[in-house]
């Protein structure tokens, strides 16, 4: 019975210490049932088939061993989307949103935006741009073949393959010398290699390390972005990048260590949190 499956499932979450475990076990009962959540509730006395108690149970299992929830149903919604996801690449974030909303805003009265998106892991930040901006163009960069071919099925899935190309390498290296663009965006990773350890085990137990540590001081990779990112840029073009929330001052540093770009803003999320960096090139 539908109620008693749940009640079940929930039990072993909460007993385990999963947060948030009635509503880890709602989503896992509807993506298998493919029910509406007021339905697990009106229609509690329905019977289950087999195969999907089986396979409730599964997925319960894999969620006692902390794996993140969208790896186990393999999708999560980010910015209005839904975007496939699995241990190739980061889950998408809430922050990363605001990042996102705020580089668009930028580039709102620029006609047929260019675009590069470094580091493009699931491909959701490409997406986003792409639907959000029907007359722009992105290349998408990933050193990961694994995280690239996620990108490719969410980019099919939301049907921008004729304006969002994928290309394999490191930062910006598969964009070639001449490649200019209107605006940089990334999401890279920031995490130092001494906090590593202490991350929640969702994360660092499942999600790749590439894309989250980045170097002693966790700026390995957002220094060469800052130096780099000038020589793709036409002038006045914008460099947006997501940091982490105690990294801005070191950041804006760089960037004005660098002299070849006018720092215009923190972005701050919703928890008052420095959250990315807007840079202009000169």
């Amino acid at each position: 019975m539908l109620k008693e499956l749940l009640d079940e499932g929930c039990r072993q979450l909460k007993d385990a210490g999963i947060a948030n475990p009635h509503l880890a076990a709602e989503v896992m009962l509807r993506f298998l049932l493919g029910l509406r959540r007021v339905d697990l509730y009106l229609k509690g006395t329905m019977p289950v088939p087999p195969d999907a108690e089986r396979d409730f149970h599964l997925k319960v299992d894999r969620k006692l061993q902390r794996e993140p929830l969208q790896y186990i149903i393999g999708e999560t919604e980010w910015f209005g989307l839904k975007i496939k996801c699995n241990s190739s690449a980061l889950v998408p974030r809430p922050e990363t949103e605001i990042v996102v909303e705020r580089a668009l805003e930028l580039i709102t009265n620029l006609q047929e935006p260019l675009v590069a998106d470094i580091g493009t892991g699931s491909g959701n930040i490409a997406i986003a741009i792409a639907l959000s901006r029907t007359d722009a163009r992105v290349v998408a960069t990933d050193i990961s073949s694994e995280a690239l071919s996620l990108a490719r099925e969410n980019i099919t899935l939301h049907g921008v393959e004729a304006r969002v190309a994928l290309r394999r390498g490191n930062l910006f290296e598969p964009l070639g010398h001449d490649a200019i663009f209107d605006l940089i965006i990334s999401n890279p990773p920031y995490v130092p290699e001494s906090e590593y350890s202490l991350l929640m085990p969702e994360v660092r137990d499942y999600e790749p390390q590439i894309a989250l540590v980045a170097g002693e001081d966790g700026l390995g990779v957002i220094r060469p972005l800052i130096s780099d990112a000038h020589l793709h840029l036409k002038s006045g073009g914008l460099l947006v990048f997501e940091i982490g929330e105690r990294q801005n001052a070191d950041i804006r540093m760089l960037v004005a260590d660098c002299g070849m770009y006018d720092p215009l803003e923190t972005i701050i999320d919703y928890n008052d949190k420095c959250r990315g960096i807007v840079a202009c090139k000169r």
